[in-house]
């Protein structure tokens, strides 16, 4: 057997195994099946599709019926054996190497396989191929592609759509540059109507793939006859027609054998004046022909199918594999499809200690991307610093200090402080319940600008999780959920303590009273001269001390008095709050996140058993699917690769 035959039966068999095929859904990977000559036989459900591959074979092998009787392609590899008594058999693919001696048997795995098949994906009828080999004296060493009859109408109990399904089924075999067209069209039929040959002009136009089949040419009209077809010049294919006679079905049911069947035609043909002299007729041509034209496409597409391996890319470009990038100026499908798998997470890690290093990994790559946002700008760094300049700022501005510091209240709490006993010079227990009531004020202030930020963090935890940084982490959805569970937990806790911290700032400040700051504000009362002091204090309207208007009797001014000095220790202390609650924050929340996010997630991990570790690297089924899908392919390539090293071209 000519070794180049033997070299593309292999690799057929190899992208069968592997999932590349014609039909195969992930059509953007690189692959090879339309990179490989095959014979693809179509024809209508009429046409003696399947009485042609029997002749050609010689054994009765494929399930017959009436309607859709082959639902899934079958690709047939015919092995000539040189011993003329060595037995007969067949080999299914997925079947292993089991060899079948009972064609009755073949037929009936055939009818078996394809019926499981279809039920175990819910379909009527499947592009995935069924692949088996025969191994006999009597056949030539061929491979061709047996798909679905085709139909115009779908009968009882077929969807609607099989029409259509099954001619797209066929034209995804036939539409590559490299399938060699046999399209069967019964001879007693009008070639206007022909199934297979408006099929192949679809894909075909020019004719130059297409091998035209003429079957029953014994049962044309009286008077009619298929010779200006056979010579080319009614119907014109670059290949030619080829004319055969199969039998019949009454022939079937006399149970006549495929040499008796051979003989009849010989003499069909050669009794016939108008075919005595054509060269292009009878199984025996057909099977010739067919031979030597796939083993001089082989020869041919060999030496291209070789250089794409090492150094090319498929019509594919990098955005088809979801944004590869290629590598170099010359990559090879290796490296395209291995970047593939790296890009999907890589080989499966299935070691305990692997686990640990791949999840600790991905957590370390999550916190640096999460503390690159946070000293970013825009949506990090930037919203915080907002929180600080102008949110703090404004909700202590809005606060309500003027009902407080209105006269009449003052003059209602200094009367409470005092007691039975009057104040004798400065109502001092006054002022302390005063500034007591005007100070607990800041910690809303405090409290919401701690929200705030932490709300800011949760969201960079929100964007960081899906950002480009962290792209290694996408296909471990439960890994992904535990670290945000964690990154959140965290915060919240740290929101706690920065809470604790501002508000003990706030009582602070409320506990101990600064006493030179009030004599300071004592010393500027009244003052004059237009002198301006240092450090001179105002009040929380702006104004200076010494500039309260005196209106109303002296019991109202010395209220007015007591408002201005307490309006002024206030704003003090409203200055050093803006500066010191957001140095608080910082410390309690935004460091201790940058620094302790995944510091419960990374103790946790360093104790969990191998079940755990599994479950937290669950992945996204479509990311395992292509990560699957880019591994096959690499380990397809590579076969390919060493089967054609093997062979001298």
């Amino acid at each position: 057997m000519d070794e180049v035959l033997k070299l593309v039966n292999r690799l057929q068999s190899a992208c069968t195994l592997l999932g590349d095929t014609a039909g195969q859904k992930d059509s953007d990977l690189p692959g090879l099946w339309e990179m490989l000559p095959s014979i693809v036989v179509i024809g209508g459900q009429s046409s003696g599709k399947s009485s042609v591959l029997e002749a050609v074979v010689g054994k009765d092998f494929l399930p017959r019926g009436t309607g859709i009787v082959t639902r899934r392609p079958l690709v047939l590899q015919l092995v000539h054996l040189e011993g003329e008594d060595e037995r007969e058999y067949g080999v299914f693919l997925h079947r292993g190497q089991e060899k079948i001696y009972d064609f009755n048997a073949i037929m009936g795995e055939i009818e078996a396989e394809t019926k499981r098949y279809l039920q175990q994906h819910g379909k009527v009828v499947s592009a995935d191929p069924i692949q088996l080999t025969v191994y006999s004296p009597l056949v030539p060493n061929l491979t061709l592609v047996d798909m679905p009859g085709l139909t115009k109408v779908p009968i009882d109990g077929q969807p609607k759509s099989i029409v259509k399904d099954l001619e797209d089924m066929a034209r995804t075999y036939i539409k590559g540059d490299n399938a060699i067209i046999l399209a069967v069209t019964p001879a007693n039929a009008d070639l206007a109507t022909s199934d297979a040959l408006h099929l192949a002009r679809q894909v075909d136009p020019a004719g130059d793939r297409t091998i035209g089949v003429l079957t029953k040419l014994d049962i044309m009209d009286p008077g009619t006859d298929a010779r200006e077809i056979l010579d080319g010049s009614a119907v014109r294919l670059k290949h030619g027609w080829i004319g055969v006679v199969n039998r019949g079905q009454k022939d079937i049911l006399q149970a006549v054998d495929m040499e008796s069947a051979r003989n009849k035609e010989l003499q069909f043909f050669k009794a016939n004046p108008r075919y005595a002299d054509l060269k292009n007729v009878g199984m025996n041509f057909l099977s010739g022909k067919l031979s030597n034209h796939l083993i001089a496409a082989i020869r041919r597409q060999l030496p291209a199918i070789q250089n794409q391996i090492n150094t090319g890319h498929t019509k594919s470009t990098s955005s088809s594999v979801d944004g590869l990038s290629r590598i170099g100026t010359a990559p090879t499908w290796y490296c395209w499809l291995g970047e593939g798998v790296e890009q999907h997470g890589g080989p499966p890690v299935t070691s305990r200690g692997g686990m640990v290093h791949l999840i600790l990994s991905l957590c370390r790559q999550f916190e640096e991307a999460f503390g690159k946002a946070v000293d970013g700008g825009k949506g990090g760094g930037e919203q915080i610093l907002r929180v600080f300049e102008e949110r703090l700022g404004q909700n202590i501005q809005q606060l309500q200090f003027k009902k407080i510091l209105d006269p009449s209240n003052v003059k209602r709490i200094v009367e409470e402080a005092d007691g039975y006993q009057p104040h004798l010079i400065a109502p001092e227990m006054g002022y302390r319940r005063l500034l007591q009531e005007c100070l607990v004020l800041f910690k809303g202030p405090a409290d919401t600008a701690v929200g705030e930020v932490h709300h800011v963090l949760r969201s960079i935890v929100a964007s960081t999780i899906n950002s480009e940084d962290c792209k290694n982490l996408q296909q471990y959805t439960s890994l992904k959920r535990e670290i945000v569970t964690t990154a959140s937990a965290s915060l919240d806790s740290m929101k706690e303590d920065a809470r604790k911290m501002v508000l003990t700032m706030v009582d602070m400040e409320r506990s101990y009273l600064t006493a030179d700051v009030f004599r300071d504000i004592i010393s500027q009362n009244g003052a004059t001269d237009g002198v301006e002091q240092p450090n001179l204090l105002r009040t929380l309207s702006g104004r200076k001390i010494g500039e309260i208007p005196e209106r109303g009797d002296p019991g109202q001014q010395h209220l007015q008095m007591i408002s201005a000095h307490v309006s002024a220790y206030i704003t003090h202390v409203r200055t050093q709050l803006k500066q010191t609650i957001p140095k608080a924050i910082v410390h309690c929340l935004v460091m201790q996140a940058k620094k302790q996010l995944l510091d419960k997630l990374h103790a946790e991990v360093a104790d969990k058993e191998d079940l755990p570790l599994k479950r937290m690297l669950c992945e996204d089924d479509s990311t395992m699917k292509r990560r699957e899908q880019c591994q096959t392919r690499v380990q397809l390539l590579r076969k390919a690769a060493e089967e054609i090293s093997s062979v001298s071209f």
